[in-house]
């Protein structure tokens, strides 16, 4: 009889933790939808019912980032670009997928209605500043930006240069990486112009390199850049040269400079040139 008993009791148990096991697994305390587990593992309140809340402000609710894999703090969870609310609502492509459609292309450098600016980039002008790119390194590229280079977006100074990656110029055209995308976010009210000088927080402070020489019989201007390489580009008559006006820089009555100005030691902000033919049609100098 004993025997008999110690089974029954023994098998009573094992038939309630099968049953228990998952739904202790999937215990839900709030009733909001999300496992208290899965809300503490990033970092929600599992007593608080926050379905319909948005904590990393990307346009996609608490229990949709849980029910498409994607995590409620972080707008991009798979880093491609495209933030987690445009996956799921627009491009249809999966959030924790950095490649949905195997094509050898991240999702965010797609373009799905072939309009010429990619995926990642269609929101730019529309999305809330709250809910604009993040940047969580610092260094002036924006983070769905950073892969476009090979960058980490964690990670300010990738090369351990000692210059952080906004201000290296990977691809040596005279236009540091953080400005490389500037075309593409004409009008976006969220570039940042904390201090109203009408230049965006990224380009404050910002140093192209110093000028090595100029022959102004020749137009030849070069200037060694901070990560490296000689910028060598042509001053011509019409190009722009002026003063970075960096309102933590001195006071400038203008901002006016000419070809005087393009001596030996001076430092560089950034040079636009035409890449076809050198000639440089804007130089902004640094004053001090």
């Amino acid at each position: 009889m004993k025997t008999r008993f110690t089974l029954a009791l023994m098998m009573a148990v094992a038939i309630v933790a099968m049953v228990a096991g998952p739904a202790l697994a999937a215990t839900d305390s709030d009733r909001d939808g999300m496992p208290n587990r899965w809300e503490r593992n990033h970092g929600l309140n599992p007593l608080l019912a926050n379905a319909k809340g948005d904590a990393d402000h990307d346009g996609l609710a608490n229990v949709a980032e849980y029910r498409n894999q994607a995590d409620p703090k972080d707008e991009d969870t798979d880093n491609d670009g495209a933030d987690d609310r445009d996956e799921v609502r627009i491009f249809d492509t999966e959030p924790d997928d950095r490649d949905s459609d195997d094509d050898s292309r991240i999702d965010g450098h797609e373009d799905d209605d072939r309009d010429g600016t990619k995926n990642e980039d269609e929101d730019d002008l529309v999305e809330g500043c709250r809910g604009d790119d993040d940047d969580r390194d610092h260094d002036g590229i924006a983070d769905e930006d950073e892969n476009e280079l090979r960058l980490g977006a964690g990670d300010a100074d990738s090369d351990n240069d000692g210059v952080i990656d906004g201000d290296e110029d990977r691809d040596r055209d005279g236009v540091s990486n953080e400005d490389e995308d500037d075309d593409d976010e004409v009008g976006d009210n969220c570039a940042g112009d904390r201090d109203g000088d009408g230049e965006r927080d990224e380009d404050d402070d910002d140093r192209l390199g110093t000028i090595l020489s100029f022959d102004a019989a020749t137009g030849l201007l070069e200037i060694q850049s901070v990560n490296g390489p000689i910028v060598s580009v042509t001053v011509g008559a019409d190009t722009e040269i002026e003063f970075d006006d960096d309102s933590d820089g001195p006071e400038l009555e203008s901002d006016e400079a000419s070809h005087a100005d393009l001596v030996a030691g001076r430092g560089v902000a950034e040079v636009e040139f035409d890449e076809d033919t050198g000639l440089a049609e804007e130089i902004e100098l640094i004053f001090a």
